[in-house]
């Protein structure tokens, strides 16, 4: 390692066998301290294995659209989409998205021979339909997407291969993936369940769909399903179908998949014959760069202070041999190179053990879990371009973690280095002035961040957190000053920590940050609990409520037969929603004094449900016999007086239709009612005014008054599995008292807990060893003075103490301040959140809610620590060996 004195620049050749040397010896040393290095590699490398892994498989599983053509098409040479629009369109290459070239006309589904005209002599089509739908079997209920379609047809080969059993044959028979748990020869009650359905075959798993239900065409989705507007055929031509055919069915308002077209793709853009652009919503933008951004230097600095330490360590070790190249004439630059190298040389070690079993274990899990037909993943895909990337992350991270000790090993004393002498430490403060600027920087992004994105909170972490790193130095100065009237073990560690802050301090950051990430995530999930709590409910309280939307009126006797049964003597509310004459939902909102984010007892939309005086008393929470009677005289009793004019309420009745929506206007005559406490629904109809504006009532919830009765969990669970039973379109529903999500949120807060004393532990613990090797020549003079064993756990019990109990408390009160920016975001978001009250006026607006957890905080800030010196009490070796002190 020579460098030229002459004032000149040396060769680039030298540059290049300075850096040759220097890897050649981190690798020797490496190798010697083969439990440092393990501990580095370890460090350094597991957040590369799991993001390998992760990208891994989600490459796997994101099938590409050239991948997706059997589980698409089968054996079909297109697919057809009628859109229902009735004007020329523009598709996608994969006619996955589509819009009207001008404006929209709707029109009636095609017929068949509609279809067949469109694709002309020679061909054939045959119709395919999906919905997504509810369905049941016993205790066994969920929901699936139906899927109506002849597998026997040759078309279909390969889109859903069969497992066991057959094809469905008859209009009462369907298939089921095996995911729907439903073996060959059971039946179940789909949809309605006044039709059973015997299953005679299990198909496999489609990873983009699981839970599927197939059967003939017709004999699943009732014409007047609302989400199954779109009609699918497939089709067999005599020639492939090219974008120049797709561009003539577009005219027609057919949307087209087809394999030739997605192998030769056209040009994107708004020409004649052009593709509408398949990124379409997708596009990056500003705040997914900076959230990427924010991420990737938070898991840098994360690593670089986890990895510092163990860095630092080997700095000490190899003190000597440093000393020894430095005194054969190597420079600063060659000590700082040789240090570098040590974080270059372990992190691509790390690197590519960490890209190496992160594939290996993505390959693994897809093997086990198999590609489609036979399981859930498509064709093994490696996405070389990000993983790395996620690798020169991590060798990047090395290098910054041998940043500090090289810094530090270029300025040991050489002298007291081959003396065997420890030198005196630089009496330096980090950067406290920057690291202050730094710091409130953060928290005013954050606090900025409020209105703008959760990216931008991330960012004032980042910030903040670079704060901390140039501050902490300092704190560590100040704390050690203060060890004056502590016991003698606690005081030696307390001082040995100040004296080496350059360990000390990286190590307490990352146990601050860690801790940080739990503070912030208790106070965001009690944050979000207790708006739960504070938002109005769907129901008071303990109200016992049966819904469905799509439900017949056989099938409520019978449910309403099960009910007075399970509950005998309790008379149950009804309330209605309205349809059209063919069975469809419809939506009727208030076309004055909307609430747009209003939620009310039918959903999340502007709805009035209709019912008698019960359901008004029900809502009202008290009896107002003035509204009551106008509600039998067929009025409207509404809570928002702005949402009548005239004495009439105007009202928006939409209906959907095949291809879109259809909306009219219509007018109901209405009187104001006053309303205790917050109110989630606009008022009560009554069934007669839907009637007067062209729509039939259907049945919607029948509903137990928790004044009247509030049933027992027995109760409850001897109603819920008959109701069931009636039909899977319904769901029986128990308002619990506040607090009901309390062991979701713990669960929650104790796995991040886990998490964050994984980092705390794990980081004190390197910091400790280290603090423990330079301290050898101190505990073997308390040896030698006559100290007993125990002496030696209580210092190196105090040193973790000193890093665990700065470090989590510390985090612990800095994570509240993104907890309370993403708080005082959400609660921006739901400030156009309002709830009728009296006379109209908002009752309430759930806007900044803050909860702070602070028994769990209290918890953690006291557990961790004490566990952290029990542990290194537990586990420290009593024996000292002698140390020879020089000079």
């Amino acid at each position: 390692m020579n460098e030229r004195t002459d004032g000149g620049s040396a060769p680039a050749d030298s540059h290049v066998s300075a850096l040759l040397a220097a890897l050649r010896i981190s690798r020797r040393d490496a190798w010697r301290a083969r439990g440092r290095s393990t501990l580095i590699v370890i460090m350094i490398g597991l957040p590369v294995l799991a993001v390998t892994a992760a990208l891994t498989l989600f490459a796997t599983r994101d099938i590409l659209p050239g991948e997706r053509l059997t589980m698409e098409l089968g054996a079909a040479d297109a697919r057809l989409v009628d859109t229902g629009a009735a004007e020329p369109i523009r598709q996608t290459v994969t006619g996955s998205h589509w819009e009207p070239r001008r404006y929209e006309k709707l029109r009636e589904p095609r017929s068949h021979a509609e279809i067949q005209a469109l694709i002309g002599p020679g061909g054939r089509a045959i119709p395919m339909r999906t919905a997504y739908r509810a369905y049941s079997k016993g205790p066994v209920h969920g929901e699936a997407t139906a899927h109506e379609v002849d597998l026997r047809d040759p078309m279909t080969r390969g889109m859903f291969p069969l497992v066991r059993g057959r094809y469905p044959q008859a209009a009462d028979e369907v298939a089921v993936t095996t995911s729907v748990k439903a073996a060959v020869g059971t039946t179940l009650l789909y949809s309605d369940g006044n039709v059973p359905k015997r299953v005679v075959g299990t198909v496999v798993e489609r990873p983009t769909g699981p839970r599927s239900i197939i059967g003939l065409p017709g004999s699943l989705i009732p014409a007047s399903a609302e989400n199954a507007d779109q009609r699918f055929w497939l089709v067999d031509t005599p020639a492939p179908i090219t974008w120049e055919e797709t561009v003539r069915l577009n005219q027609a308002g057919v949307a087209v998949l087809s394999p030739v077209v997605l192998a030769d793709p056209p040009q994107t853009g708004d020409g004649a014959g052009q593709a509408l652009d398949e990124s379409m919503g997708s596009s990056v933008t500003g705040t997914g760069i900076l959230m990427a951004i924010s991420m990737t230097a938070l898991a840098v600095i994360e690593v670089a202070l986890l990895a510092g330490p163990a860095f630092a360590m080997g700095i000490r070790r190899r003190r000597r041999e440093l000393a020894l190249i430095s005194a054969q004439g190597g420079s600063a630059r060659h000590l700082k190179l040789v240090v570098l190298a040590d974080g270059l040389t372990l992190g691509l070690v790390a690197a590519a053990l960490g890209v190496a079993l992160g594939i290996g274990g993505a390959r693994g899990l897809v093997s086990y879990l198999g590609i489609w037909p036979d399981g859930e993943f498509g064709p093994f895909d490696v996405p070389a371009g990000q993983i790395a990337l996620v690798a020169a992350l991590g060798v990047f991270s090395g290098v910054v973690a041998a940043v500090v000790p090289a810094v530090q090993a270029a300025r040991a004393n050489v002298v007291a280095a081959l003396a065997g002498r420890r030198a005196e430490a630089r009496d330096r403060a980090g950067w406290p002035l920057p690291g202050l600027v730094l710091l409130l920087a953060g928290v005013a992004v954050m606090a900025y961040a409020i209105w703008k994105t959760e990216a931008t909170i991330f960012f004032g972490g980042v910030l903040g957190l670079l704060g901390l790193v140039m501050l902490m130095p300092l704190l560590v100065r100040l704390i050690g000053g203060l060890a004056g009237r502590l016991p003698l073990p606690f005081r030696l560690a307390v001082r040995d920590a100040s004296r080496n802050r350059g360990r000390t301090a990286p190590a307490i950051v990352a146990v601050l940050a860690a801790a940080a990430a739990f503070s912030t995530v208790a106070v965001g999930v009690t944050s979000d609990r207790e708006v739960a709590t504070k938002h109005p409910r769907l129901y008071p309280p303990g109200t016992t409520a049966i819904y469905g939307n799509a439900v017949t009126g056989e099938s409520w006797k019978r449910i309403r037969t099960i009910v007075e049964e399970t509950l005998p003597g309790v008379p149950l509310l009804e309330a209605y929603q309205p349809v059209d004459d063919e069975g469809r939902r419809v939506i009727v909102n208030s076309l004055d004094g909307r609430c747009d984010n209003c939620s009310t007892l039918s959903g999340p939309l502007r709805e009035l449900p209709a019912g008698g005086p019960d359901l008004l008393r029900f809502l009202l929470g008290r009896t107002d016999r003035a509204a009551e009677a106008a509600l039998v005289a067929g009025k409207a009793v509404v809570f928002n007086p702005k949402a009548i004019k005239d004495g009439k309420i105007r009202l928006s009745i939409m209906a959907t239709r095949p291809g879109g929506p259809v909306e009219r206007t219509g007018t109901v005559p209405a009187v104001v009612a006053t309303v205790q406490g917050p109110s989630r629904v606009l008022g009560v109809m009554p069934v007669a005014a839907l009637t007067e504006v062209g729509l039939i009532a259907r049945l919607s919830h029948l509903i137990v008054d928790p004044a009247v009765a509030r049933p027992t969990p027995e109760q409850e669970q001897r109603l819920s599995g008959p109701v069931r039973a009636v039909t899977p379109n319904v769901v029986v529903w128990l308002e619990q008292e506040r607090g009901q999500n309390g062991a979701s949120v713990n669960s929650i807060m104790w796995i991040m807990a886990a998490l964050s004393s994984v980092v705390v532990l794990g980081g004190t613990f390197a910091a400790a060893g280290l603090a423990a090797t330079d301290a050898r020549s101190d505990l073997g003079t308390l040896s030698a003075i006559g100290a007993r064993p125990g002496t030696r756990r209580l210092v190196v019990a105090g040193q973790t103490m000193f890093i665990a109990g700065l470090g989590v408390p510390l985090g612990l009160l800095v994570g509240l301040v993104p907890g309370l920016a993403m708080a005082g975001r959400a609660g921006l978001q739901r400030e156009d959140v309002t709830f009728f009250g009296l006379n109209g006026v908002p009752y309430e607006k759930v806007g900044l809610v803050l909860s702070v957890p602070w028994p769990a905080l209290l918890a953690v800030g006291i557990g961790l620590p004490l566990a952290a010196a029990l542990i290194a009490m537990t586990f420290t070796r009593t024996r000292v060996t002698s140390v020879r002190r020089t000079g």
